[in-house]
Formats: C-alpha cells, structure tokens, sequence
C-alpha cells in the first residue's frame, strides 16, 4: 500500500471496525458511536471517491488487502466485498432489495409506533435482527431502506436533534424545542430525571415537570416517581440495548 490514498482508506476502515465492536460490547454510548461512525464513513467515501477518480482499482484494493477477511463488521456497513460485484440478494434487483429491507422497517415501525421514535442505531439493530436470512446486510443498508420508507410518506424518517442525536420518527411528531432538548438529553441512557434536565438546561422545576408531563401524554415518555429513583422519565423508544427497563 504504497500510495497515501490506500494507506488513508485502510486506516478509516480498521478504525470503524474497532468502533463498531466497542460499541457491541458497550464500551461507546450510543451518541458517540452514531456521530464517530457517521464521519469514518465520510471519510472512507471520500478516500474511495478520490482512488477512482485517479485511476485506481478500488476492487482490486480491498480483495489484495483483504478487507473483508480483516474488517468483517466495517465491510458490512460499507458494503465493501472485493472485485465482485455484490448482489443485493439471491433472485433480487438492487430496488427488490431495499424494499426487502424496507418491509422489515416497517414491520419495527409498526410495533414501536406508540414510542413515538427511536434512535437510529436501535431500529437498525432490530431490522437485521428480523433478517437473519440477509448475512450481509449494512448499517448503510438499513438507512437506505428508511429513506426510502420515508420517501413514499409511510414514515415520517430519520431526524437529527440539536447536539447530533440521530432519531427515527415513527409517527408524525410536532416537537417544540424544549421537547426536542429533554429527548437529546435523554439519548444516551434512554431516561432522564427532573434534577438532571435542571442542571444541563437550566431549567426551573416546573418547567421541566411540564415538558416531561407533556413527552408523557404524548406517548413517548413514561414516568417512574419511586423515591429510589429520583423521579426518572423512561423513553422506550430510546432505551440502551443492554437494558431491562
């Protein structure tokens, strides 16, 4: 790997595929391993797009320098396999394939659409989990499949919040601001309690009793006033994956 454009790629790819295991094994939060996943991608796009554009034989790269074998959890998010051309499924055109994936969203959809939303990593994580028979399905892929959803207006889609959270809409949602602030705050460990909205936002008591009285009443939150708690407010669209809550 003599040329500066390899050596970049290879070392964005070794570097997601460490991600993507630390997540697994729940060293990374959910927000950091979505914002940190996010530009390793841009940056393996860009190195991609570069090596084309001077001539160079992309395929044949990542067959000699063994990605796939080396890099199996960052191949299958970018959907890197070598000189042969990946088929999207057996029997299947590349639009079979996303409206594949797309019927699995959709079925997850449907059975979390009373939470209102749910991050983005935890809906990918239970759409692969229903398409067992899909071994190589990506994290790219899956986000294909919700934009397209999306598209056809089945969905309302993919949503940022403000400090970079990644959301799905299940359902359509007005959220005000202060709203949209109390769910961000709430990302990471999928609850949140009155004292912490008070000390991150700088909220009186009342007011932060209000917008969680109102993420309740909407469905996407559910209050648990047990002493021993401090007074937490759950969001199950938003729950971490090793939690029983």
């Amino acid at each position: 790997m003599d040329e500066p454009l390899q050596s970049a790629l290879y070392a964005s790819i070794a570097t997601l595929d460490q991600l993507k295991k630390m997540y697994d094994m729940g060293v990374v939060d959910v927000r950091s391993y979505e914002r940190e996943s996010e530009a390793l991608i841009t940056e393996v796009r860009n190195c991609i797009e570069q090596m084309r554009r001077t001539g160079l034989d992309v395929g044949n790269f990542v067959g000699q320098a063994r990605i796939s074998e080396s890099f199996p959890e960052a191949s299958n998010m970018l959907g890197l396999y070598g000189r042969d051309t990946r088929q999207p499924g057996i029997g299947m055109t590349t639009d079979q394939y996303f409206d594949y994936i797309g019927l699995a969203v959709l079925d997850v959809a449907t059975a979390n659409s009373s939470k209102g939303l749910m991050g983005l990593a935890e809906l990918i994580v239970e759409v692969v989990r229903l398409l067992p028979e899909l071994k190589s399905v990506s994290y790219n892929d899956v986000i294909e499949a919700v934009n397209r959803v999306s598209q056809h207006g089945l969905i309302p889609g993919i949503r940022t919040l403000r400090g970079g959270v990644k959301v799905v809409e299940l359902r359509p949602l007005e959220l005000r601001r202060d709203q949209a602030d109390v769910i961000n705050a709430a990302a990471t460990k999928g609850y949140v309690s009155i004292e912490e909205l008070m000390m991150q936002l700088k909220w009186s008591e009342d007011h932060a009793r209000q917008v969680l009285s109102s993420l309740v009443d909407a469905g996407m939150a559910v209050a648990d006033i047990r002493f021993s708690t401090g007074g937490r407010y759950y969001f199950p669209g938003l729950r971490p994956r090793d939690s029983t809550v």
